[in-house]
């Protein structure tokens, strides 16, 4: 008896620090992803061998450790399926990303559902993971879910075809070997409790199993398309409101203009302010052969081109004017529902009148542009051309309202939630 109590001890203390063991060398090795951004064979290896540990002793790992991987692939699932499902639309854009990358254009307009389905199969395993919720079949689908995106973040990895997969929306932007890493720990984790799905217990009531099941699986679509049909809740973008688009306090911006000597051909630049220009012997001796400028600030503007018929970037000039500025983002002008034109039409009139600046940001050619505007008699406002990927991250509507006053977002509309400018300048004053 003394005997197999000494086994059994022993026993346990074994399944105790191989169980121990294998959790901290799988969090060390998840932090460890923050500090490799690019290829590495002895990090990579050490991920493969954590996996191939995970299996090996999978057995062995003792209650406390199994749960704790549960709790966590729960809580990691929840993370990242809540910040994708906080805004489909940008989901949508990445894998339309993916479909344009791999030869499937015609998979497009089958994006937008894809997000929503796989934003809530990924929130609904890490919550039924978390509540111990038809905890066999979640680990089984996980495994294959897992299998899938692993393969796809190391041909990620390899070639790039996608420089962003999108895996944590825009809350956490990682390169494409950190995701595939990513994934490897998250694989470790997953395999351990695939392995011992069995052990977990089940509730005894199927009511509450599967009540629990629809609450979460349909809560969570409702979450997503309410996001889709508003603005997301939260906003991780750099346009999202209160935040300032160039800096409150900008710096000088430094001017230097290169000087060709004549006769040497010697070449020196100075900085403006310090050039000899009141040294006619200098000015005689010397010719201008080129300037260029140093912005201290650019690090800090979060603006994008916007340029006028003439090809000038207005930006900075029109997001730091010291009225209130409307702009109207339209991505995409087939999609633009056409009875919110008379909406546009009558603020922009109404902003005339109180002399508040109005304009258009497009991302369609020109002369198509021109044709929606004939068609749909828009007001003349006035427009400037963007990227369709800047104006999508500014706001998620088409059309989209942003209001914005000394470098200052101050606010954001839906076309759903559109209201009027007496209405917005209220909200604003309060």
């Amino acid at each position: 008896m003394i005997r197999d109590n000494a086994f059994t001890n022993d026993a346990k203390n074994e399944s105790k620090l191989i169980s121990w063991f294998l959790l901290l060398l799988n969090l060390i090795s998840a932090f460890l992803i923050s500090k490799i951004d690019d290829y590495s064979f002895w990090f990579l290896s050490l991920l493969l061998v954590n996996m191939v540990l995970s299996i090996v002793f999978a057995r062995k790992i003792n209650k406390a450790v199994l749960n704790i991987s549960r709790l966590l692939l729960g809580l990691l699932f929840i993370y990242s399926g809540f910040v994708k499902g906080v805004d489909p639309l940008g989901t949508q854009f990445k894998i339309e990303d993916y479909f344009f990358a791999y030869g499937m254009a015609w998979a497009a307009p089958l994006a937008l559902i894809l997000s929503v389905l796989m934003n809530a199969l990924e929130f609904s395993m890490g919550a039924l993971f978390f509540l111990k919720v038809k905890t066999k079949w979640v680990s089984l689908i996980s495994l294959f879910v897992m299998l899938f995106f692993t393969l796809t973040t190391l041909y990620d990895a390899l070639y790039s075809p996608v420089p962003d997969c999108g895996c944590f929306g825009d809350a956490l932007i990682i390169t494409n070997w950190q995701t595939f890493y990513k994934n490897l720990v998250i694989n470790s984790f997953v395999l351990i409790v695939f392995i011992r799905r069995f052990d977990f217990k089940e509730y005894s009531s199927k009511v509450i199993e599967y009540a629990t099941l629809a609450i979460v699986v349909f809560g969570f679509i409702f979450f997503e398309t309410y996001n889709i049909n508003n603005l997301p809740v939260i906003d991780f973008r750099p346009w999202k409101v209160g935040n300032y688009l160039i800096p409150k306090n900008p710096k000088p911006v430094k001017y230097f203009l290169t000087y060709k000597n004549k006769e040497t051909g010697e070449e020196r630049e100075y900085l403006s302010k310090e050039l000899p220009w009141q040294d006619s012997t200098f000015m005689a001796d010397w010719e201008w052969l080129s300037s260029r400028e140093e912005d201290p600030n650019a690090g800090e503007m979060n603006v994008f081109p916007m340029v006028d018929n003439e090809g000038v970037d207005v930006s900075k000039e029109l997001v730091s004017d010291s009225n209130y500025v409307f702009i109207f983002s339209i991505y995409n002008i087939d999609d633009v529902p056409r009875d919110i034109v008379g909406f546009m039409n009558q603020f922009y009139n109404d902003a005339n009148t109180q002399g508040c600046v109005t304009v258009v940001l497009n991302s369609d050619l020109p002369e198509d542009f021109q044709a929606f505007k004939r068609e749909t008699s828009l007001a003349d406002f006035p427009i400037y051309n963007s990227d369709d990927t800047a104006l999508k991250a500014a706001v998620r509507s088409n059309p989209g309202l942003i209001v914005i006053r000394k470098g200052k977002v101050l606010a954001k509309y839906h076309y759903h939630n559109f209201i009027s400018l007496k209405e917005i300048l209220s909200q604003l004053n309060d």
